[in-house]
This record gives structure tokens, sequence and C-alpha cells, in this order.
């Protein structure tokens, strides 16, 4: 599993690769150690009850997807739709589509922000769910 990650104490950005059995991952940068939070579940490879790094109980997934290089494309279709008709706004949307389907889900935590990747668990978390979030983002 791929984790990415900032630091809770120099707010340094971190980026590592987690195998099995778990190893210590201190900071590059002041050598805290980053996954300060680790539970039994998560230890054993079964479905997060929390996030390992920060302690949260929410986690969610989402479409490992650049949400800009989407905006853009959802505006080059709405400016080339008077040029096109139209038709560019239903090629929009099946690119849209296609990639939807191609790109694997990825983790992340409401609270601290982390992204995990590559790993099966991911499917066991929910949706995103945007009172969580308000709720997380009025706490900082």
């Amino acid at each position: 599993m791929n984790i990415s990650t900032t630091c809770s104490a120099c707010s340094q950005r971190q980026e590592f690769e987690l195998n099995w059995p778990i190893t210590v991952h201190p900071c590059q940068k002041c050598h805290q150690e980053l996954l300060s939070h680790p539970t039994q579940a998560f230890l054993n490879q079964e479905p997060w009850d929390q996030c390992p790094l920060c302690g949260a109980s929410h986690l969610y997934q989402r479409k490992d997807f650049n949400q800009k290089l989407g905006i853009g494309l959802i505006v080059l279709g709405v400016v080339l739709a008077y040029f096109t008709y139209g038709l560019s706004l239903l090629l929009v949307t099946g690119i849209d589509w296609w990639l939807s389907k191609r790109i694997p889900p990825m983790g992340a935590c409401y609270r601290c922000k982390s992204e995990f990747r590559n790993s099966k668990l991911i499917r066991s978390m929910e949706p995103f769910n945007l009172q969580l979030y308000d709720y997380y983002r009025n706490l900082r």
C-alpha cells in the first residue's frame, strides 16, 4: 500500500510504501513516528475502523483522478459546445464515464487528509460524505 500524508509535527509531506508486517515509518525530517494509531484491524489487514495515522474514525474512498484535469475537461466541453452543437458535451461525458471505469479508487482520511493507494481494503470504505467533510473541516 502507498501512503501520502503530512507529518503532524513538522508539516512535511511524506510518501512511503507500507508492507506487512508493519515496520517503523519515521518522518524523514523530524523522525517522529507517522503510523501512531495502528489498530488490530489495520495490523491484520482487515477493514479499518480508524485512520492509522491520526486516529480519526471516518475514512472514505474516491477515484484517484486529478480533479483539476477533470474540471478542465468539462470546461473544454462547455466551451466547444457552441461550435459542435452540444456534441462535445456528449464526448466529454463518454470520456468521463470511460475514465471512471478504468481508474482505481483511493482511500482518504477526513481529518488528516492522508491518502491510501493500492490496497484491497479501500473498497470496504464508505464513499465521500459531504456532512462528515464539513464536520472535520470545522474542527480545524
